[in-house]
């Protein structure tokens, strides 16, 4: 191993139904290839699942991955991606058609895995009964998990800690809601930071698989130490010490409700209504950390530490504390459904994250419901007694519990809301989605560069792969320098003549989202948050803060647009999941409403998609990544990007593909596809 650097030079496979494991030397050809974490992932996702397949078939490959910054003094860099075939996904072809799912989760299991000796853990099969996996350097156990079965994710972490008497164990596991397969079930490490999104957590679950506890004392080398450590604290200090990180630190994540708040774009009552009123008197940053914050904690490495630890000290809801929440589990537990109460939104948080569920689905399911009950589409009848009105927290809590436990109408909750609302044939109408997964927190008829990122996310509805706030008036301010590399000298201009409207267009938004998911690929392929690659204004862009890292600590000689190459490789190979099962442009779009129907109020009422601008984009946004008008990845590109293997899958999907849209047959939801693509 003396010439990986950064790299551990394998990885573990775990055989759950046998209960053994086997540890894979990888050569330093694969990870030039695929670097680490996201697309390390992404190869096995691909090439060891089908067309077809179902997600919950003990052969889809669960992976844990970590990438070469993962484990060292690199700031921001404790991010672990978890990929496999996503259970929560689908297409409109049909609700048994699944794609690529994978969520990118902080705290610090992948440096923990590093310290094991891994890149990547891989786990198949499933026990016969609850079983927990112990790994120390070579040395693995499998042990029986019947005793934390049925507990939260916070309990489940103390009794492992407890157990092996180890405070440095890092731990990932699933609450209830995966031991009960609920579709969007999300995996839990460090006790409340999630991997959440494309039901990771039901995946493992349907392995039996409880619990992983990782830890281990291999030292992880890097090529010119030196070096690394004087670029490593001055990157450290930039960070720490800009304006974005400082206001970070103090209001965590929920900074963000202010900037939403003041464009005018915070989900409303199921993301729908694009704006909540009188919003600042609760979901201010500052008002929420006066109120709650009990500390601040950080990842792996991290000079922010915009992680929280809340405990609510008056009130109903006294007493009661949890890590968290962030900005987007705020979102989707309060605004989407309409509650001032914070104290009670935050409990909402927390109990949604201790049952190990999504707290974005978990939202517009809670919503979905809610939006359903005002239109009466659903009645007293249908959800057995239960009825669930706008900013009702009470009820809500009483819902969570039944959706993780499977329970009467959170059985059929659990499910998603797309398979929802097909299974009792009304309320599609009332989904926002994109392939399946619910939408964030932003409003889609806004916010165009986010409106394409979510219908093209290899992952369904998306704010993370297509990471474009640069259309956000303060941050391209404050970023000029990457307006510049994106569009060149004439096409910033363009950009800054039309500026700020430039957000609410979609002129612009091919390339920006082709640029952004690259960008924010090359983070997860080695492990950084989203926020160290250009977010933070006093950290530059990747290319001169991040990259020299990469260099300095791997002394590999992959360049800038290696690496960029190998963004575009994953980018496809995900993407290739999708379109064997032949699931290209029909599913790279919005549903019906938001084409139909303006935003109800603020700043950017009446705000709708402009239908003939997003069949340009959808064509546009495939030029610049070289696909065909149907988004299928031509031979041409798939042998640009060694990619050779999946031109017959491509072939193969493509005809299902334009038979399906040749067909006439009803989408499982109603959804905008231009007409020369309909029969």
């Amino acid at each position: 191993m003396a010439d990986f650097h950064g790299w551990r030079g394998q990885r573990l496979r775990l055989d759950m139904t046998n209960l053994t494991y086997e540890i894979e030397k990888l050569p330093m050809e694969y990870y030039k290839k695929w670097v680490g974490g996201r697309g390390m992932n992404s190869d096995v996702v691909y090439h060891e699942t089908w067309q077809g397949m179902d997600p919950l078939d003990p052969a889809n490959p669960l992976c844990f991955g970590s990438g070469p910054l993962a484990g060292t003094f690199a700031p921001l860099s404790g991010r672990t991606t978890i990929s496999a075939l996503s259970p929560m996904t689908s297409s409109v072809m049909g609700l048994d058609v699944h794609g690529h799912g994978d969520t990118n989760m902080g705290g610090a299991f992948g440096p923990a895995m590093k310290y094991a000796g891994y890149d990547q853990i891989i786990v198949k099969g499933k026990a016969a009964k609850p079983t927990w996996v112990v790994i120390y350097g070579d040395k693995v156990e499998f042990r029986d998990a019947s005793h934390l079965w049925g507990l939260g994710a916070k309990k489940t972490t103390v009794k492992i800690l407890e157990e092996l008497g180890d405070p440095d164990v890092r731990v990932a596991c699933i609450g209830p809601a995966g031991e009960n397969l609920v579709k969007f079930a999300c995996v839990i490490n460090n006790m409340s930071a999630a991997g959440g999104r494309t039901g990771m957590g039901c995946v493992m679950g349907s392995k039996n698989l409880k619990a992983i506890a990782v830890y281990g004392d291999k030292p992880i080398t890097v090529a010119e130490p030196e070096k690394f450590m004087k670029q490593a604290w001055d990157l450290r200090e930039r960070i720490h010490n800009s304006p974005s990180a400082i206001r970070r630190r103090a209001e965590g994540s929920m900074d963000l409700f202010d900037v939403g708040n003041a464009i005018g774009i915070n989900a409303y009552k199921n993301a729908f209504a694009g704006f909540m009123p009188r919003i600042e008197e609760v979901y201010g940053g500052m008002q929420w950390a006066e109120k709650f914050l009990f500390r601040r904690k950080g990842c792996w490495s991290c000079p922010v530490s915009c992680g929280r630890y809340t405990l609510i000290k008056e009130g109903k809801w006294a007493g009661y504390h949890c890590g968290g929440p962030e900005m987007e589990s705020n979102c989707n537990l309060g605004c989407r459904i309409a509650s001032y109460d914070l104290a009670g939104v935050n409990v909402l948080c927390g109990v949604v994250n201790d049952l190990g569920m999504d707290s974005i689905s978990t939202g517009a399911a809670l919503s979905w419901t809610m939006e359903c009950f005002e239109k009466g589409y659903l009645t007293e009848a249908d959800t057995g007694g239960i009825k669930l009105e706008w900013a009702d927290i009470e009820t809500s809590l009483k819902v969570v519990d039944m959706i993780a436990h499977r329970q009467g109408f959170g059985d059929i909750l659990a499910e998603g809301n797309v398979r929802v609302a097909n299974k009792l044939g009304k309320g599609l109408d009332c989904v926002p989605h994109c392939r399946g997964l619910e939408h964030i927190s932003v409003d889609p008829r806004i916010t165009m560069g986010f409106s394409l990122g979510y219908a093209m996310s290899t992952r369904g509805s998306d704010h993370l792969k297509n990471y474009s706030c640069l259309e956000f008036p303060g941050c391209a301010r404050s970023r000029a320098y990457q307006i510049d590399e994106i569009f060149g000298p004439e096409g910033a201009k363009k950009f800054w003549e039309d500026f700020p409207k430039e957000m609410t267009e979609l002129d612009t938004k091919p390339v920006l989202c082709t640029w952004s998911e690259k960008n924010k690929c090359v983070a997860d392929l080695v492990s950084c948050c989203c926020q160290a690659i250009g977010s933070w204004g006093g950290a530059g862009s990747w290319k001169e803060a991040y990259y020299p890292l990469f260099k300095l600590i791997t002394g590999t000689e992959m360049t800038e647009e290696d690496l960029f190459k190998v963004a575009e490789r994953v980018i496809n190979t995900e993407r290739a999941v999708w379109l064997r099962n032949g699931s290209g442009i029909q599913d790279d779009t919005h549903v019906d409403r938001f084409f139909d129907e303006g935003v109800v109020d603020g700043p950017y009422k009446g705000k709708k998609i402009d239908r003939d601008k997003w069949a340009w984009a959808q064509q546009e946004y495939y030029k610049c990544h070289g696909w065909d008008k149907y988004g299928f990845i031509t031979p041409e590109k798939a042998k640009e990007l060694n990619l050779e293997e999946i031109i017959p899958d491509m072939e193969k999907g493509k005809e299902i593909c334009i038979k399906w849209l040749k067909s006439g047959k009803k989408p499982t939801t109603p959804v905008f596809i231009p007409k020369e693509f309909r029969k």
